[in-house]
Protein backbone atom coordinates (compact mmCIF):
# COMPACT_ATOMS: atom_id res chain seq x y z
CA UNK A 1 0.00 0.00 0.00
CA UNK A 2 1.09 3.53 -0.70
CA UNK A 3 -0.15 6.76 0.86
CA UNK A 4 -0.68 10.48 0.54
CA UNK A 5 1.79 13.31 1.20
CA UNK A 6 0.73 15.80 3.84
CA UNK A 7 0.60 19.06 1.97
CA UNK A 8 3.30 18.95 -0.69
CA UNK A 9 2.49 19.49 -4.34
CA UNK A 10 3.96 16.16 -5.33
CA UNK A 11 5.04 12.87 -3.85
CA UNK A 12 8.73 12.64 -3.00
CA UNK A 13 11.12 10.03 -1.65
CA UNK A 14 10.89 11.84 1.70
CA UNK A 15 7.24 10.78 1.97
CA UNK A 16 8.17 7.29 0.77
CA UNK A 17 10.71 6.82 3.54
CA UNK A 18 8.35 8.27 6.13
CA UNK A 19 5.58 5.93 5.02
CA UNK A 20 7.88 2.91 5.15
CA UNK A 21 8.37 3.56 8.85
CA UNK A 22 4.87 4.66 9.82
CA UNK A 23 2.32 3.03 7.52
CA UNK A 24 0.99 0.70 10.21
CA UNK A 25 0.16 3.76 12.33
CA UNK A 26 -0.92 6.22 9.63
CA UNK A 27 -3.33 3.96 7.68
CA UNK A 28 -6.65 3.33 9.46
CA UNK A 29 -7.27 -0.35 10.25
CA UNK A 30 -4.70 -1.46 7.71
CA UNK A 31 -4.90 -5.18 8.49
CA UNK A 32 -8.69 -5.07 8.25
CA UNK A 33 -8.51 -3.27 4.89
CA UNK A 34 -6.13 -5.94 3.59
CA UNK A 35 -8.48 -8.69 4.75
CA UNK A 36 -11.43 -7.05 2.99
CA UNK A 37 -9.51 -6.74 -0.28
CA UNK A 38 -8.41 -10.37 -0.19
CA UNK A 39 -11.99 -11.53 0.34
CA UNK A 40 -13.21 -9.48 -2.64
CA UNK A 41 -10.68 -10.80 -5.18
CA UNK A 42 -12.70 -12.91 -7.66
CA UNK A 43 -10.45 -15.98 -7.63
CA UNK A 44 -10.17 -19.26 -5.79
CA UNK A 45 -7.04 -19.54 -3.71
CA UNK A 46 -5.65 -22.37 -5.89
CA UNK A 47 -6.31 -20.63 -9.24
CA UNK A 48 -3.66 -19.40 -11.63
CA UNK A 49 -4.42 -15.77 -12.48
CA UNK A 50 -2.82 -12.36 -12.95
CA UNK A 51 -3.30 -9.62 -10.36
CA UNK A 52 -2.11 -6.03 -10.77
CA UNK A 53 -1.55 -3.51 -7.99
CA UNK A 54 -1.20 0.21 -8.64
CA UNK A 55 1.12 2.01 -6.20
CA UNK A 56 2.17 -1.16 -4.43
CA UNK A 57 4.33 0.77 -1.95
CA UNK A 58 6.47 -1.32 0.35
CA UNK A 59 4.67 -4.52 -0.65
CA UNK A 60 2.44 -5.25 2.35
CA UNK A 61 -0.69 -5.94 0.27
CA UNK A 62 1.34 -7.75 -2.39
CA UNK A 63 2.81 -10.05 0.25
CA UNK A 64 -0.62 -10.93 1.64
CA UNK A 65 -2.02 -11.69 -1.83
CA UNK A 66 1.00 -13.67 -3.02
CA UNK A 67 0.73 -15.80 0.13
CA UNK A 68 -3.06 -16.13 -0.09
CA UNK A 69 -3.14 -16.94 -3.82
CA UNK A 70 -0.03 -19.08 -4.29
CA UNK A 71 -0.54 -19.60 -8.04
CA UNK A 72 -1.11 -15.98 -9.02
CA UNK A 73 1.27 -13.83 -11.05
CA UNK A 74 1.55 -10.39 -9.47
CA UNK A 75 2.42 -7.17 -11.29
CA UNK A 76 3.30 -4.46 -8.77
CA UNK A 77 3.63 -0.91 -10.06
CA UNK A 78 5.05 2.00 -8.06
CA UNK A 79 6.50 5.39 -8.89
CA UNK A 80 8.99 5.48 -6.01
CA UNK A 81 12.43 3.94 -6.44
CA UNK A 82 12.76 3.61 -2.65
CA UNK A 83 9.47 1.71 -2.47
CA UNK A 84 10.40 -0.57 -5.36
CA UNK A 85 13.78 -1.39 -3.82
CA UNK A 86 12.18 -2.15 -0.46
CA UNK A 87 9.50 -4.31 -2.10
CA UNK A 88 12.09 -6.19 -4.16
CA UNK A 89 14.00 -7.17 -1.00
CA UNK A 90 10.91 -7.89 1.08
CA UNK A 91 9.31 -10.13 -1.54
CA UNK A 92 12.39 -11.77 -3.07
CA UNK A 93 11.18 -15.21 -1.97
CA UNK A 94 8.32 -15.09 -4.49
CA UNK A 95 10.76 -15.11 -7.40
CA UNK A 96 9.27 -14.92 -10.89
CA UNK A 97 5.71 -14.79 -9.55
CA UNK A 98 6.33 -11.11 -8.77
CA UNK A 99 7.01 -8.51 -11.44
CA UNK A 100 7.87 -4.99 -10.22
CA UNK A 101 7.51 -2.10 -12.66
CA UNK A 102 7.92 1.69 -12.40
CA UNK A 103 4.96 3.81 -13.46
CA UNK A 104 3.44 7.28 -13.43
CA UNK A 105 -0.22 6.97 -12.54
CA UNK A 106 -1.56 9.62 -14.91
CA UNK A 107 0.38 8.42 -17.96
CA UNK A 108 -0.96 6.04 -20.60
CA UNK A 109 2.11 3.95 -21.47
CA UNK A 110 1.97 1.56 -18.51
CA UNK A 111 -1.72 0.89 -19.13
CA UNK A 112 -1.07 -0.30 -22.68
CA UNK A 113 1.63 -2.66 -21.38
CA UNK A 114 -0.69 -4.54 -18.99
CA UNK A 115 -1.81 -8.05 -19.98
CA UNK A 116 -5.21 -8.40 -21.63
CA UNK A 117 -6.48 -11.01 -19.16
CA UNK A 118 -6.13 -9.59 -15.66
CA UNK A 119 -8.25 -11.10 -12.90
CA UNK A 120 -8.04 -8.15 -10.53
CA UNK A 121 -6.60 -4.63 -10.43
CA UNK A 122 -6.15 -3.21 -6.93
CA UNK A 123 -4.98 0.10 -5.61
CA UNK A 124 -4.53 1.53 -2.14
CA UNK A 125 -4.23 5.26 -1.40
CA UNK A 126 -3.27 6.14 -4.94
CA UNK A 127 -6.03 7.26 -7.27
CA UNK A 128 -6.90 10.35 -5.20
CA UNK A 129 -3.91 11.88 -6.99
CA UNK A 130 -6.03 11.89 -10.19
CA UNK A 131 -8.76 14.44 -10.79
CA UNK A 132 -12.27 13.36 -11.70
CA UNK A 133 -11.62 12.98 -15.42
CA UNK A 134 -8.43 11.09 -14.68
CA UNK A 135 -10.28 8.63 -12.46
CA UNK A 136 -12.97 8.08 -15.09
CA UNK A 137 -10.30 7.37 -17.72
CA UNK A 138 -8.51 4.98 -15.37
CA UNK A 139 -11.74 3.07 -14.70
CA UNK A 140 -12.34 2.81 -18.45
CA UNK A 141 -8.78 1.65 -19.17
CA UNK A 142 -8.72 -0.96 -16.41
CA UNK A 143 -12.06 -2.44 -17.46
CA UNK A 144 -10.60 -3.36 -20.84
CA UNK A 145 -7.74 -5.32 -19.27
CA UNK A 146 -9.97 -7.37 -16.99
CA UNK A 147 -11.21 -10.87 -17.70
CA UNK A 148 -15.00 -11.35 -17.59
CA UNK A 149 -15.82 -11.45 -13.89
CA UNK A 150 -12.62 -9.61 -13.02
CA UNK A 151 -12.59 -6.77 -10.50
CA UNK A 152 -11.27 -3.27 -9.94
CA UNK A 153 -10.88 -2.81 -6.17
CA UNK A 154 -9.87 0.55 -4.73
CA UNK A 155 -8.94 1.50 -1.18
CA UNK A 156 -8.67 5.27 -0.96
CA UNK A 157 -9.64 8.50 0.74
CA UNK A 158 -12.87 10.03 -0.47
CA UNK A 159 -14.02 13.62 -0.72
CA UNK A 160 -16.30 14.66 2.17
CA UNK A 161 -19.70 16.03 1.19
CA UNK A 162 -19.08 19.28 3.12
CA UNK A 163 -17.04 20.82 5.93
CA UNK A 164 -19.13 19.17 8.64
CA UNK A 165 -18.36 15.75 7.21
CA UNK A 166 -14.70 16.69 6.75
CA UNK A 167 -14.51 17.62 10.45
CA UNK A 168 -16.09 14.29 11.39
CA UNK A 169 -13.63 12.33 9.21
CA UNK A 170 -10.71 14.33 10.65
CA UNK A 171 -11.74 13.53 14.23
CA UNK A 172 -12.18 9.85 13.43
CA UNK A 173 -8.81 9.71 11.67
CA UNK A 174 -6.97 11.40 14.55
CA UNK A 175 -8.58 9.02 17.04
CA UNK A 176 -7.63 5.92 15.06
CA UNK A 177 -4.01 7.00 14.57
CA UNK A 178 -3.73 7.80 18.28
CA UNK A 179 -5.01 4.31 19.14
CA UNK A 180 -2.70 2.67 16.60
CA UNK A 181 0.33 4.56 17.91
CA UNK A 182 -0.39 3.28 21.41
CA UNK A 183 -0.97 -0.26 20.15
CA UNK A 184 2.14 -0.36 17.94
CA UNK A 185 4.60 1.58 20.09
CA UNK A 186 3.09 1.80 23.53
CA UNK A 187 3.25 5.59 23.35
CA UNK A 188 2.00 8.54 21.27
CA UNK A 189 5.18 9.11 19.25
CA UNK A 190 3.57 7.85 16.04
CA UNK A 191 0.52 10.03 16.59
CA UNK A 192 2.75 13.04 17.27
CA UNK A 193 4.59 12.42 14.00
CA UNK A 194 1.24 12.17 12.22
CA UNK A 195 0.33 15.61 13.57
CA UNK A 196 3.73 17.14 12.83
CA UNK A 197 3.54 15.99 9.22
CA UNK A 198 -0.01 17.38 8.76
CA UNK A 199 -0.89 13.96 7.34
CA UNK A 200 -4.62 14.17 8.02
CA UNK A 201 -6.05 15.29 4.67
CA UNK A 202 -9.46 16.06 6.17
CA UNK A 203 -7.96 18.49 8.67
CA UNK A 204 -5.18 20.09 6.66
CA UNK A 205 -5.90 19.85 2.91
CA UNK A 206 -9.66 19.58 2.44
CA UNK A 207 -10.96 22.57 0.50
CA UNK A 208 -7.53 23.74 -0.69
CA UNK A 209 -7.56 24.10 -4.48
CA UNK A 210 -3.77 23.71 -4.74
CA UNK A 211 -3.63 20.44 -2.80
CA UNK A 212 -1.80 17.54 -4.42
CA UNK A 213 -4.66 15.33 -3.27
CA UNK A 214 -7.79 15.29 -5.45
CA UNK A 215 -10.24 12.85 -3.85
CA UNK A 216 -13.69 12.60 -5.38
CA UNK A 217 -17.09 11.96 -3.83
CA UNK A 218 -17.80 8.27 -3.33
CA UNK A 219 -21.17 8.67 -5.07
CA UNK A 220 -19.47 10.19 -8.13
CA UNK A 221 -16.96 7.37 -8.36
CA UNK A 222 -19.64 4.69 -8.14
CA UNK A 223 -21.46 6.50 -10.94
CA UNK A 224 -18.31 6.56 -13.07
CA UNK A 225 -17.84 2.83 -12.51
CA UNK A 226 -21.38 2.24 -13.75
CA UNK A 227 -20.85 4.66 -16.62
CA UNK A 228 -17.94 2.64 -18.04
CA UNK A 229 -19.96 -0.59 -17.63
CA UNK A 230 -18.73 -2.11 -14.39
CA UNK A 231 -21.33 -4.24 -12.63
CA UNK A 232 -21.83 -5.10 -8.94
CA UNK A 233 -20.14 -1.81 -8.10
CA UNK A 234 -20.40 -0.85 -4.45
CA UNK A 235 -18.68 0.47 -1.34
CA UNK A 236 -17.57 -2.55 0.68
CA UNK A 237 -15.92 -0.89 3.71
CA UNK A 238 -15.52 2.64 5.08
CA UNK A 239 -13.95 4.32 8.09
CA UNK A 240 -12.54 7.79 8.81
CA UNK A 241 -12.94 8.99 5.23
CA UNK A 242 -11.17 5.89 3.86
CA UNK A 243 -13.26 3.55 1.73
CA UNK A 244 -12.91 0.31 -0.19
CA UNK A 245 -15.05 0.33 -3.32
CA UNK A 246 -15.01 -0.90 -6.90
CA UNK A 247 -16.82 -3.12 -9.34
CA UNK A 248 -16.74 -6.29 -11.41
CA UNK A 249 -16.71 -6.81 -15.16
Amino acid sequence: MSSTPSSANQWSETESNLFLNLAEIFVPSRAEQTSVLLQLIPAETNEACTIVELAAGEGALAEAILEGFPHCHYIALDGSEAMRDHMRKRLARFGERLEIRPFELAEAAWRAELPDAVRCVLSSLCIHHLDGSGKRQLFHDMLHHLEPGGALLLADIILPADQRVANFFAQQYDKIVREQSLAQRGDLSGYEEFQQQNWNYFRHDYGKPDSYDKPSLLSEQLHWLEEVCFRQFDCYWMRAGHAIYGGYK
